[in-house]
């Protein structure tokens, strides 16, 4: 079947290429240019009247027919071969032939002629219908122009209505918002008389509001007409409703307070374990169910304290109320409760302390709480409640505090307010205001009442002491203690301090936190370990140590500079009597030892022991009454020289500041004391070189003595001075020991014995150099110096040390001893300055 298609369609694109050069043929028959034939104009014409011939003979009749018929094309079926026997046959063949062509040649043009005459038609009739609806449009157009003008006549017309009636709908509004507070007179007024029986509910409260915002609407108003007549009106409701709720405040705090006073519900504050659920529920359970009821409406009426001021006055007002039926309950109370304490505890002021402000503490918390029951917002009143409660607090132990008379006693009572009434919590808590006044008033007039005992103290137990025998009886307490301690070593397995005094202990707690700051030089001697101080140094140390936690710097400042000099006065006291009965060596030690104590034991209080005092000097007064006196001419001159005048402005005493330390006078009582005490021991020891010294040297001073050189004199031979000096050696062994024995015994302390002991040896040994240099001033002979037999330096240090008792100090001495020495050597008449080094060190 493609094949045959294929054919087909080649046969019909043949004929139709010959048909097309058929027609370029005929169109180019007669082309001006190139024709395809060469014709005359004769010929032409005779072609075209040959063709208008046929025309008229085939297509006369119907030359003038209507084009626009339908060409009606003969099938090709239908043609057939005619038979040609004249030239009319042909031609008339011919003009059908060619009309069958011209036929088939015109068949797509004429339809498509016939095709847009068909179109040409209905786009006639198309125009029309448009013009028809144009002419239509524009008459709709000119109708909705009219409607337009007309819809907006009348919405204008609608707009103008609407704000008219908006306008009026607003003035309806405002006319009815201006009148409803004014409609709501009665209405609330009928309220009010309604609800007087349920005062909490939200019905009454409710009411509450409403005549609050009446009243600051017409407040805002006030040019109203009528507007002061419904103000007053209004006010007259308020009142009535403040009245109703003070009357059922007053009714339910009366009826709660009865019920905690009827006598059958009598109980005590202070119960017992069992007994105190029974306590709290009827002092604080009948009032909290009590509050139940009132709470709503007074926390309503708190939020509105701010809008009127008849609020402020019912809130103070009912508060007033509770204050004043809860006050007399609670006061006798708590004043019942405080004597109980008061007779249990009589015989210990400190638990009767401890345990009363504890009680009043938790009385003013329980208070608080039920306060709070009923208000939400404080009140000065509060605080005035809580005033009058801590007062019989401060009525009950004040008669207490003016019967105490021992420092112990009230320095313990000063600990207790301060650690547990007045600490970091109580402070911070705003409800104990008042609390918290009383403790500190308290605490003032205890700490007054403790600087006036301390004074007492002062005189009586520290500056009029007298001694007992026991005392005094230095060194044989301590040798007698030193045995002991020698036989308690042997088999001891407590710790040292179980045979520590409690004084010692109780001394000790000041230095607890300043263990590793401070150098002790005290040492462990018997005194220490059985605090067998002297009994002022005991005192002042303890009861200093109790007044450092209880009173205030300065206080405490002036207080300890006090007993300090009272201290040391005492301490010089029994030095006197110790070496009046003893030796001077004892009494010398004894106040070394106890100022060395004194002076350790007062480091760590971390105060200024500097006190300044104020004097009049009256120098002046003796010069300006002399010139007074010279110049008494001038007494009623009216000058610039008037005696008088002069008198009253250079004889006017002036004031003067002296800062006196405590501490630096311990150093200087310590330094002179140690100074007396190497002097003394040192005579001692040395006595008689010394007064040899003092004698060759007096003598050598007198320049051309009549009396001769000094080897002539009765106290110069070689043979005096030799046996002063065996004498003396002597007296070194035997002395020495002595000496470092009774050191060992009071101080205790190798480093103190050996910076005590140096400056003796060193004075020893310059005697012995000052001897050999008077020797050589006094030019001694070789013999006489051998028959004298000074000893050298090294010689005397070899001799010190081998009598000495702390042979291991001073073997680690030597050097800075031998240095010491040589430097004696070179200024023999140079004095050691290590005396000072006793105190510095």
């Amino acid at each position: 079947m493609e094949r045959s298609t294929i054919k087909e369609i080649s046969i019909e694109s043949l004929e139709e290429v010959n048909q097309r050069k058929i027609q370029e043929n005929l169109a180019n028959w007669q082309l001006g240019d190139n024709p395809l034939t060469e014709i005359s104009d004769a010929q032409v014409d005779l072609i075209y009247h040959i063709k208008d011939l046929i025309e008229d003979y085939y297509y006369g009749s119907n030359k003038n027919e209507n084009t626009n018929i339908d060409v009606v094309l003969p099938a090709k079926e239908g043609l057939k071969m005619p038979v040609v026997h004249t030239n009319q046959d042909y031609i008339k063949w011919m003009v059908e032939a060619e009309k069958q062509m011209k036929v088939e040649n015109l068949s797509e043009y004429l339809a498509f002629y016939n095709k847009l005459q068909k179109q040409s038609f209905e786009c006639k009739a198309l125009l029309e219908n448009t013009q028809e609806t144009v002419t239509a449009v524009e008459y709709l157009y000119q109708q909705y122009q009219d409607v337009t003008a007309k819809t907006d006549t009348l919405h204008n017309l609608s707009e103008q209505l609407m704000k008219q009636q908006t306008l009026l709908k607003d003035k309806k509004a405002c006319l009815k918002e201006r009148l409803h507070c004014f409609k709501l007179y009665r209405t609330l007024s009928n309220n009010i008389n309604q609800h007087s029986v349920s005062i909490s509910s939200d019905g009454f409260m409710e009411t509450l509001d409403q005549i609050d915002e009446c009243i600051n609407y017409i407040q805002l108003h006030p040019n109203f007409k009528e507007a002061r007549s419904y103000s007053a009106k209004f006010d007259n409701v308020l009142s009535k409703a403040v009245i109703l709720i003070k009357k059922y405040f007053n009714d339910v705090i009366v009826n709660a307070t009865k019920q905690v006073t009827d006598p059958d519900n009598k109980t005590n504050l202070l119960t017992s374990a069992e007994e105190g659920e029974s306590s709290f529920s009827l002092y604080y359970g009948k009032f909290h169910s009590a509050a139940v009821k009132v709470k709503p409406i007074i926390k309503h009426i708190e939020g509105k304290m701010e809008k009127h001021n008849n609020y402020k006055q019912l809130l103070s007002d009912c508060q007033q109320t509770y204050f004043s039926l809860r006050s007399p309950v609670m006061t006798d109370a708590v004043a019942k409760a405080l004597i109980d304490l008061k007779n249990k505890h009589k015989s210990d002021h400190s638990v009767l302390f401890r345990s009363a402000g504890l009680f009043i503490m938790q009385v003013c918390q329980d208070e608080s709480t039920c306060f709070n029951y009923f208000f939400t917002e404080e009140s000065e009143q509060l605080n005035e409640y809580f005033g009058i409660l801590c007062q019989n607090l401060y009525d009950m132990l004040r008669p207490c505090l003016i019967g105490i008379y021992h420092l112990e006693v009230l320095t313990e009572l000063c600990g207790i307010l301060r650690s547990e009434m007045l600490n970091d919590q109580i402070q911070s808590n705003d409800t104990l205001t008042k609390f918290k006044e009383v403790i500190l008033q308290l605490l003032e007039d205890i700490e007054e009442r403790l600087v006036f005992r301390t004074h007492i103290f002062f005189h009586n137990d520290l500056k009029s002491y007298q001694p007992s025998p026991g005392d005094l009886a230095y060194p044989e307490k301590l040798e007698q203690m030193e045995i002991i301690t020698e036989e308690l070593a042997e088999n001891r397995t407590e710790s040292r301090s179980s045979v520590t005094s409690i004084e010692s202990q109780e001394v000790a707690t000041i230095n607890a936190g300043h263990v590793g700051q401070f150098r002790s030089y005290t040492g462990n001697s018997p005194a220490d370990l059985h605090g067998m101080w002297y009994p002022t140094v005991k005192r002042t140390l303890v009861c200093l140590s109790r007044l450092y936690c209880c009173l205030d710097r300065e206080i405490f400042q002036g207080l300890a500079q006090e007993a300090l000099a009272i201290c040391v006065e005492t301490i010089a006291k029994a030095e006197s009597q110790i070496s009046a009965k003893k030796t001077s060596m004892d009494g010398r030690l004894f106040q070394i030892k106890h100022l060395l104590i004194l002076r350790e034991q007062i480091a760590p209080f971390q105060v200024d022991f500097t006190v300044k005092e104020v004097a009049l000097d009256f120098s002046n007064i003796k010069a300006a009454a002399m010139g007074l006196i010279n110049n008494r001419n001038n007494l009623f001159t009216f000058n610039s020289n008037n005696a008088l005048l002069e008198f009253l402005l250079e004889g006017t005493p002036k004031v003067k500041e002296y800062l006196i330390d405590s501490r630096k006078e311990i150093d200087k009582q310590l330094k002179a004391s140690c100074e007396a005490f190497i002097s003394n021991t040192t005579n001692l020891i040395i006595g008689p070189i010394l007064q040899w010294i003092q004698k060759a040297e007096s003598f050598l001073q007198i320049q051309n003595n009549p009396d001769g050189v000094l080897y002539n004199q009765e106290f110069g031979k070689p043979a005096v001075l030799g046996r002063v000096l065996s004498n003396t050696r002597k007296n070194i062994k035997s002395k020495i020991p002595e000496v470092q024995r009774c050191m060992q015994l009071y101080l205790a302390n190798r480093e103190t014995e050996f910076i005590l002991f140096r400056p003796i040896k060193i004075n020893v040994m310059n005697a012995f150099v000052q001897v050999e240099s008077i020797l050589e001033l006094a030019k001694y002979s070789h013999e006489d110096q051998i028959i004298v037999a000074c000893p050298s330096p090294e010689q005397v240090n070899v001799l010190i040390s081998s009598v000495s008792l702390s042979t291991e100090q001073d073997s680690h001495s030597d050097a800075s001893s031998q240095a010491s020495n040589s430097k004696t050597e070179k200024n023999v008449k140079q004095k050691s300055a290590s005396d000072d080094t006793i105190v510095e060190t």
